[in-house]
């Protein structure tokens, strides 16, 4: 699957829908704007984001034309007065006079030639005792008036200020108008937290000054306040240290990257150096640039871990000493600092020269994902911990993090680190950025730590949106639209004195397979969008229908930006329920397949298709739709396998978004009671729920997963049932190869004692076969089915300690 190229409009969409679909389409693509916007009231069609604390809307409003005069009084308000005129000189052409009334007592005294007071757009500076970020915006038919009380909050009302002009006015391009309408509206507006952050990874990709000040404008204009750089990692070091030239001479470069999923058993690389780092000259630039637009850049140089690229420069530093490679594949890495006087010092280096370009408070120091293997085999180490009275390797992290963190707060720093570096005992000051889910920030607010709250399964980025095939690729997860916007990030039952430490929340947008500053825009919007909600707006003041409504005007908005938005929040998803049958044990239970798109407007069309495995079901070639498209209706009652293609239409009709699949199997062990000698690790329910997973893609939770385990389960289906094959699906084949079985056998039983043996597949055969072994015998009659899949264990391969087997479903005929 390639990343559609600009989708400026939707015809690109629709094109490549429609070829990979066969869809026939009964009229001619239009542009998003024209599909998306409806004929409703302005105020109606503008649904501010992130929601404003009060919004009283008025029937009437401002002309915003060439004669339009800005008035300033004070030397802030002079600064956000010329952002904003040069921010609407592209597409407008009007150069608004400015004026300085500073000096003047009554701001409504700014009369133009002919005496009259109307026209003008007001910024002032005013004293209150209002937050630092608030803002008071109010729209009339002769006036705007813009106040706050700092810089920021005037900057943060010129972000609502650009909602309410038009979406064209988002264009570099000139537009011939007399003049653009502004909805008159009165907002009180503050934001709920403090930090509002979002992170970028260009370790594992490089991503230019150019894109890097580009993202730092998203961030603004979503009312964000924090950028987080994640500047170093095992794939690359990316910013210059001259104390250390090594880090970007042999840090910033790998030979090739790995194609496809790092954890393919059988992978490929590009055969293409991919390299890149900041000089200090362009990171002073880039922080210059965010000042300007009110957003903290937080450095992150990671250690202990993710130090590959640091010790491909200069190994001395590792505990064994020897060479290593920038590495190129992605993953977590046995690469460690050793916790030597030699390291710290090496460290006060790079954080001295660090602390010199970012005058943010803070520094980013990672800490996560360490592979402890190399400090229990040293030497050193060994000493080290009996010298400072050290019992277990994560009490060795814990001291190493407090080293580190003693050399920052010299520097007059706080140290930020993700929440890995609680385990051991946490360094005092400590700031805990809380990503492996909500537990490290509620643990850390309670042992009195501030905490920043990034759980990955609402905030990560780099997740997939939706379930269609034709989603680009991505790490795995899902992530939809409105999981984002449902996110609470402070726990109900925290305590209050708790939760003031909660300082706020982080995303994050991780690049490993992420290669490209239009795919990175794809995984970003809408969904930041969501996030800058849950950062700014207070829970009450969220709605899903008030913001989901207003979707479709924020994607043409970020179209006229030049942005390549994902609209993947149209696409509809299909589910499968059991549905229990009587008392007959020997009938295979029925399905009930569901469908729904997060945006409850959208019309859904599906139509069918024999799956790979069900020959015997119809004459029909799989390749073959059983039926054509028609429109769902209500929930689908299923007695065969079945796979069901699922599109979506836009309200007006016509274009159709997105390419789901789903494949069920009715079958007769759905609901029946299943044993394991090796509990899964995870996902026990999905083997007999009657959902294939091979057609779909990554995500862990669709599987049952064992670890260095062999699957041996024993299904029972009350009275002796006659069975003639067994299906089961052992990866997606899809967006990440996984490994199959070495060796799967099925046996019978009718006392769950003596085993007769009726079908085998070998290793070749099961690599042959996968994602679906298909395994046929004589019929029989048995009470109990007993299937084994050895796992192939013994991974040679530190990527993967315990290698995973994954079955999605135990299909009984």
């Amino acid at each position: 699957m390639k990343i559609l190229p600009t989708i400026n409009c939707l015809t690109h969409l629709v094109l490549a829908v429609s070829i990979s679909l066969g869809v026939t389409f009964p009229s001619a693509a239009k542009q998003a704007s024209e599909v998306f916007q409806q004929e409703l009231p302005q105020h109606q069609q503008q649904r501010l984001f992130p929601q404003p604390q009060t919004v009283i809307w008025r029937e009437q409003h401002f002309k915003f034309n060439q004669n339009t005069r800005f008035t300033y009084n004070s030397e802030e308000a002079s600064t956000v007065a010329h952002y904003f005129s040069d921010f609407i000189q592209p597409a407008t052409g009007y150069v608004p006079e400015l004026i300085d009334i500073s000096a003047q007592k009554n701001t409504n005294e700014v009369r133009d030639n002919n005496g009259d007071n109307s026209n003008v757009i007001e910024f002032s500076l005013i004293k209150s005792r209002d937050k630092t970020e608030s803002y008071y915006l109010k729209v009339t038919d002769k006036k705007i008036f813009l106040r706050a009380n700092s810089e920021v909050g005037l900057f943060y009302g010129v972000q609502t200020l650009r909602q309410l002009l038009p979406a064209e006015i988002e264009t570099r391009m000139p537009i011939n108008k007399s003049h653009w309408l502004i909805n008159g509206v009165e907002i009180n507006d503050s934001p709920r937290f403090n930090h509002r952050g979002m992170h970028l990874d260009v370790s594992r990709h490089f991503f230019n000054v150019g894109f890097v000040k580009r993202y730092i404008d998203w961030l603004a204009f979503h009312k964000m306040n924090v950028f987080q750089w994640h500047l170093t990692d095992d794939q690359g070091w990316r910013i210059e240290i001259n104390s250390m030239p090594e880090l970007t001479r042999t840090g910033a470069y790998r030979k090739q990257t790995v194609v496809g999923h790092t954890y393919d058993y059988q992978s490929l690389f590009d055969n293409k150096a991919h390299s890149g780092f900041y000089t200090q000259a362009q990171i002073k630039d880039v922080v210059a640039y965010a000042k300007a637009r009110h957003v903290e850049v937080i450095p992150e140089i990671d250690v202990p871990g993710h130090t590959s690229a640091l010790l491909a420069a200069y190994p001395q530093y590792s505990c064994h000493q020897q060479a290593v490679q920038v590495v190129e594949r992605f993953g977590i890495f046995e690469n460690v600092l050793c916790p030597t006087e030699a390291t710290f010092a090496m460290l006060t280096k790079i954080y001295q020269e660090v602390a010199a370009l970012f005058p943010s408070k803070y520094i980013h120091i990672g800490g996560d994902e360490v592979i402890k293997k190399q400090w229990l085999e040293s030497y050193f180490v060994q000493q080290l911990m009996q010298e400072q009275n050290l019992n277990s390797p994560e009490e060795v992290q814990s001291y190493f993090i407090k080293r580190v963190s003693a050399i920052i707060s010299q520097l007059n720093k706080t140290l930020i680190g993700w929440d890995e570096i609680m385990e051991g005992g946490i360094a005092k000051d400590a700031v805990i950025m809380s990503w492996r889910g909500t537990q490290g920030g509620i643990s850390a607010s309670k042992k009195d730590h501030d905490a920043i709250m990034s759980p990955y399964q609402f905030t990560y980025l780099d997740a997939y949106q939706s379930r269609s095939v034709d989603e680009p690729k991505a790490i795995h997860g899902f992530l939809p639209l409105k999981m984002v916007y449902d996110y609470e990030p402070v726990p109900a039952d925290l305590p209050k004195d708790s939760a003031k430490h909660i300082l706020g929340v982080q995303g994050a947008l991780w690049t490993e397979y992420v290669k490209t500053a239009r795919h990175a825009e794809y995984m970003l919007f809408p969904r930041l969008s969501a996030l800058a909600e849950v950062m700014w707006s207070k829970p009450e003041q969220k709605n899903w229908q008030r913001y989901s409504g207003g979707i479709k005007a924020l994607l043409t908005r970020y179209q006229y930006m030049g942005l390549n938005p994902s609209y993947s929040a149209f696409n509809a998803t299909a589910t499968a329920n059991i549905i229990k049958q009587g008392a007959q044990s020997s009938n295979a239970a029925l399905l009930s397949v569901s469908m729904q798109s997060e945006i409850s407007s959208q019309h859904i069309f599906y139509r069918t298709y024999l799956p790979i495995f069900a020959e015997q079901f119809s004459e029909k070639a799989s390749e073959q739709p059983l039926t054509q498209w028609q429109p769902y209706q209500k929930a689908i009652t299923v007695n065969m396998p079945t796979t069901y293609q699922v599109v979506t239409q836009a309200p007006q009709g016509g274009q159709y978004f997105g390419n789901t699949q789903l494949t069920v199997a009715p079958h007769k062990a759905l609901g029946k009671k299943i044993s394991f000698v090796h509990e899964p690790r995870s996902g026990r329910e999905r083997i007999l729920d009657g959902v294939m997973a091979y057609d779909q893609y990554y995500n862990v939770e669709d599987f049952a997963v064992f670890y260095d385990e062999d699957l041996d389960a024993t299904i029972d289906f009350v009275e002796e049932t006659k069975i003639s094959q067994v299906v089961m699906g052992v990866d997606t084949g899809k967006h990440r190869q996984l490994h199959p079985p070495k060796r799967v056998e099925i046996f019978g039983s009718n006392d769950a004692q003596q085993w007769q043996s009726l079908a085998l597949l070998t290793e070749a055969d099961a690599a042959l076969n996968h994602p679906v072994l298909n395994m046929k015998f004589r019929p029989v009659n048995y009470r109990y089915l007993r299937v084994v899949a050895q796992n192939r264990k013994n991974s040679a391969d530190p990527q993967i300690p315990e290698l995973p087997l994954y079955i999605d479903e135990i299909v009984v005929y």
